[in-house]
């Protein structure tokens, strides 16, 4: 994409969002800081606290929550969580931001540790979470892969983590099998199983490129291997460039390995990659635990035989082969204009019950929960739970998290066609290198 052409985006998302915010204004929205902290009840005098979900009201972090909250209430409380849901992240963040610059902030939503979140932190918009967990005495419960993950880049902690996540690579073991590969252990080992693969007849790798991230993550390998977060840190901060060795490495793998995706992979999203895994038309596929049920032996078609591995190394790796994806995922952030008492109580009763009712549907919670009944979960469930023992103490940090947006945007518009191999590594490093020159002023 040309650099005009970047600049008139941005400039009409910006008019955008400074409109649809000028409405809500205008339709009588107003506050300082937060936004809107009146309190809010129903008619049986319940209290409403308004969450902002970026997740689907189906997804086992809101089952649970709601689960927790009835807890709460039969014991006494008087809350009544109130969810708005928006499963899609992009339309998500266009309307929180529309919101908060608006005065409408919610009383809870989701958000990541991006330079959005720090530039609200430093106004005064979010809770401190570092200083509510001190005070609740909470702090050394959370696995600090997961609770650190939400930490901005000056080390502030706004946001509750709702999940542990690890992300891997499944692969069908049949057509493995079929084609003489083994799960490969290096990126160079995987790119041969490709070619492989794609030689026996089959469709190397699935992926659900449409929504961006999936091939954020694969862009992220090369540099996580080479030099561990640290490239990745100084490309926000203007110190670095893709066109830098980490950077090349990672473009030119990206250019290499699209050869091997679903045709359409650029415009399919990742529940459509998921099924076509699922349904067995393509060798392997990467995601998150947060989809491990469809994994396990009750969700997964009977005559798909699978397994999964984590992150591929490199020669002269700087990061440990345990050391991969895992985070917290996108946490819980509360607007401190409407944060009183009966709210902390509640939140409070919330961290000390979460993990564990989350941990009941078989997934990895933020907090430390044993499980002491292990005839209640699946096998597979269980093998991954003891994967977590085993992690490293650096975990990759996803790109999209860490970079401003304009960048991200840039990147995921320039990615598709260096895969596709409608653009050479040299034109993607370029375009990649120009944003961050326009966004970092170096």
């Amino acid at each position: 994409m040309k650099k005009e052409e970047r600049m008139l985006r941005r400039k009409l998302r910006k008019i955008g969002a400074m409109g649809l915010a000028a409405t809500m204004l205008l339709s009588g929205c107003g506050g300082s800081k937060g936004g809107n902290s009146q309190k809010k009840t129903d008619e049986s005098g319940m209290r409403e606290i308004h969450y902002f979900a970026s997740r689907a009201a189906s997804d086992d972090t809101m089952v649970a929550l709601q689960e927790v909250t009835e807890a709460y209430n039969k014991q006494g409380g008087k809350i009544k969580l109130v969810v708005d849901s928006n499963a899609d992240r992009s339309s998500y963040d266009q309307k929180l931001h529309t919101m908060i610059a608006g005065g409408q902030m919610p009383d809870m939503f989701d958000l990541d540790a991006t330079p959005y979140a720090k530039e609200l932190g430093e106004q005064g918009k979010l809770t401190d979470m570092d200083a509510f967990l001190d005070e609740i005495k909470e702090k050394d419960s959370y696995i600090p892969l997961a609770l650190n993950y939400g930490r901005t880049t000056d080390g502030k902690l706004y946001t509750l983590p709702l999940e542990f996540s690890t992300e891997m690579i499944w692969y069908n073991t049949d057509m493995f099998k079929e084609a003489g590969v083994t799960p490969p252990k290096t990126l160079d080992e995987m790119l041969e199983a490709c070619k492989t693969l794609k030689a026996k007849g089959y469709t190397p790798f699935g992926i659900g490129g449409g929504d961006g991230w999936p091939l954020l993550r694969l862009l992220a390998t090369y540099p996580f291997r080479m030099s561990g977060n640290d490239y990745l840190q100084k490309l926000a901060a203007g110190q670095a460039k893709m066109s830098d060795p980490e950077g090349k490495a990672a473009s030119e793998f990206m250019a290499q390995i699209g050869q091997y995706f679903q045709p359409g992979f650029s415009t399919t999203d990742v529940a459509t990659g998921l099924n076509l895994f699922l349904s067995g038309k393509c060798a392997m596929y990467p995601t998150g635990t947060w989809e491990l049920n469809y994994f396990t032996d009750a969700k997964r078609p009977k005559d798909l035989n699978v397994d999964y591995f984590y992150m591929p190394t490199i020669k002269d790796a700087k990061t440990q082969s345990n050391e991969y994806w895992a985070f917290g995922g996108i946490g819980l952030s509360v607007n401190p204009n409407a944060f009183d008492q009966e709210y902390k109580d509640y939140l409070t009763y919330v961290v000390k019950n979460y993990s564990s009712a989350y941990f009941a549907h078989q997934h990895l919670a933020p907090q430390k929960v044993n499980a002491d009944d292990k005839s209640k979960f699946d096998p597979l469930f269980l093998k991954v739970m003891e994967d977590t023992q085993k992690i490293g103490e650096t975990s990759a940090r996803p790109w999209d998290v860490v970079l401003k947006e304009d960048v991200v945007a840039t990147i995921n518009s320039n990615l598709p066609g260096l895969c596709m191999g409608e653009e050479t590594p040299e034109a993607f490093e370029k375009a990649v290198d120009e944003s961050l020159a326009e966004n970092t002023g170096k």
